[in-house]
């Protein structure tokens, strides 16, 4: 299962961060996997010589404060997927495989519209959903109407 969203512009511009090989080589990585992927993976996948460890924590930490990424924590280790700000939506992941799958819609709206109406600004939320995938359950039975769409 390929985790992946249309690219458009540079989204560090647009993030209005600064476009850095490291942040570059991290989003890279990020469209790239087919699973959430921890911080220690991505500095794998990303190498030593573009950044060390401590710079990659630093890359995800304004990531995702810019919205680019979303992070979740999956048996106690934190993950991360690539997030298009102009497409918000949640995942599942997998707990065993760490396979992740959209899901297109956000039924949080409205909590959110709750929240302006109260006074609050900058509302920001999440939602960690987990469960087995088919393939780790060992079954590819389905229920049609609650079938999940892979991202595009």
């Amino acid at each position: 299962m390929r985790h992946t969203h249309p690219q458009k512009e540079n989204p560090l511009k647009r993030a209005g961060l600064k476009s850095t090989p490291g942040r570059r080589a991290v989003l890279s990585v990020l469209r790239e996997v087919k699973s959430a992927a921890s911080a220690e993976e991505i500095h794998s996948l990303v190498g030593g010589e573009i950044c060390d460890r401590a710079t990659i924590y630093r890359i995800l930490d304004s990531l995702d404060e810019a919205g680019l990424l979303q992070c979740m924590i999956v048996k106690g280790k934190k993950l991360y997927l690539p997030e298009e700000p102009s497409h918000h939506h949640h995942h599942v992941i997998c707990r065993r495989c760490n396979a992740a799958v959209c899901l297109e819609e956000c039924m949080i709206a409205p909590l959110e519209k709750m929240a302006l109406d109260l006074g609050f600004t900058d509302i920001r939320h999440s939602l960690q959903l987990t469960g087995l995938c088919s393939s780790c359950h060992g079954t590819s039975k389905r229920l049609e109407a609650t079938k999940p769409q892979k991202c595009k």
